[in-house]
């Protein structure tokens, strides 16, 4: 072969180098820029899932309360006894109010999203603070959790806005209360940092949050509420917004069956006061409404009702305690126990419990006996709620807030009454 020859393959050579060059990096950014599409892809998708399981939790958070105020508020027009109505009017005024609390959190988001929240400071008496939170909790803690305000040694006066405070304690407390089946919730501050900070705390002896949850807890869209039904909701988002409004910073600490602590810290600026004497630990007890069944029952066809909300089970047991002896599990542990132990004619099954949800309890209790009817109870009323509480083996699917009607007619359904 001549050089001529060997140059010019030598040139072929070289220019199908560039050519391959030039493909291999057009490829890269052929790669990137899939890559690129498919994380965006999958971040809306992920965006998507996120919110719609958002929409699904604010749905069972607004029927929840709404079941409780159409159903008493019904009621009360046909009961003689004063005491009893008396009884039925704080049902529907502690539901009524947590109704008002969650439309004011949705609104509060909108308006902290777009910039518009507000804080309006005066000197508040923080003691005074927390000792007014008690009442606000008066006919909201059941009998098997106790809530205490853990006084601190010095009485501590503080330049504050004490609603978005007050709002900060109230859905802090409201979560723990939902994941605290019995025990305790602790609350309280303290002074620190040679009184720069002031460091509020609740603390629950509750079901805890798994690790896999902490880093996401306090965002909108993301925590474990959506997915696992146990309604974190939007108060813990509101909480971060409002606290980094004030100039602080919150944080959770938490061990799953042990409990959480919830610890907020905001700039202190304000005066610490004399040695508080009454430095006791005060607690808020209510007594809730249990169920017993009476002698005379037994002869009766048997519900179990499982509902973890007082005034929902309240509710049901005024409308068949006449006619029906009642049961009631707390959570779908209980149910399933009680299935065993009681062999129930009908099961009334909410689906959010704690423990165990609606769902698990169901199809453990399909396992043993397919031919025990089990009507889903639910404030998540989703077609796709729909469908997973068929698929789990429920008979029937009646959406909260429901009918006292329709809730008798379902039961003389499977009951076979006239």
């Amino acid at each position: 072969m001549g050089q001529n020859e060997k140059d010019i393959l030598l040139q072929k050579l070289a220019d199908a180098t560039r050519k391959l060059n030039l493909l291999t990096e057009q490829l890269e950014i052929a790669n990137r820029k899939l890559k690129e599409y498919e994380e965006k892809a999958l971040t809306a998708e992920k965006a998507s899932q996120m919110k719609s399981l958002f929409l699904a939790n604010m749905s069972h958070e607004i029927r929840t309360p709404l079941n409780a105020i159409e159903g008493f508020t019904r009621i009360i027009v046909e009961t003689d006894s004063e005491e009893d109505r008396m009884k039925y009017y704080q049902i529907v005024e502690s539901n009524n109010q947590r109704l008002s609390s969650l439309i004011n959190e949705i609104l509060d988001l909108s308006r902290v999203e777009s910039g518009e929240i507000q804080l309006k400071k005066e000197m508040t008496d923080i003691n005074q603070l927390c000792e007014n939170i008690k009442q606000l909790f008066k006919f909201r803690c059941p009998e098997s959790v106790k809530l205490e305000f853990e006084k601190p040694l010095m009485t501590a006066t503080m330049n504050t806005d004490a609603n978005r405070l007050i709002q900060v304690f109230s859905n802090l407390i409201s979560n723990a209360l939902k994941h605290t089946a019995m025990g305790s919730i602790t609350y309280g501050f303290r002074v620190i940092n040679e009184m720069s900070d002031i460091e509020f705390f609740v603390k629950d002896t509750g079901s805890g949050i798994e690790p896999e949850f902490i880093d996401n807890i306090f965002n909108t869209y993301a925590s474990q509420d959506a997915e696992q039904q146990k309604g974190y909701g939007l108060g813990l988002a509101l909480c971060k917004i409002i606290v980094e409004k004030m100039g602080g910073t919150i944080r959770v600490d938490s061990t799953v069956n042990v409990g959480s602590t919830f610890t907020f810290k905001l700039p202190f600026q304000g005066t610490v006061g004399g040695i508080n004497k009454e430095r006791t630990t005060t607690t808020t007890n209510v007594r809730t409404i249990r169920v017993s069944a009476r002698p005379d029952d037994m002869n009766q066809k048997t519900i179990l009702v499982a509902e973890d909300e007082d005034s929902n089970y309240e509710l049901v047991k005024i409308v068949l305690q006449k006619r029906y002896r009642l049961l009631r599990a707390h959570n779908g542990i209980e149910a399933v126990n009680l299935n065993e132990d009681e062999h129930p004619d009908l099961i009334l099954m909410d689906i959010r419990m704690p423990e165990m949800n609606g769902l698990d309890a169901t199809r453990i209790i399909k396992e043993i006996n397919q031919e025990t009817p089990v009507v889903a109870l639910s404030a998540y009323a989703f077609e796709e709620n729909i469908r997973e509480a068929k698929m789990a083996g429920c008979d029937e699917f009646m959406a909260k807030p429901f009918r006292v009607e329709n809730l008798v007619e379902m039961v003389k359904k499977y009951l076979d009454e006239e």
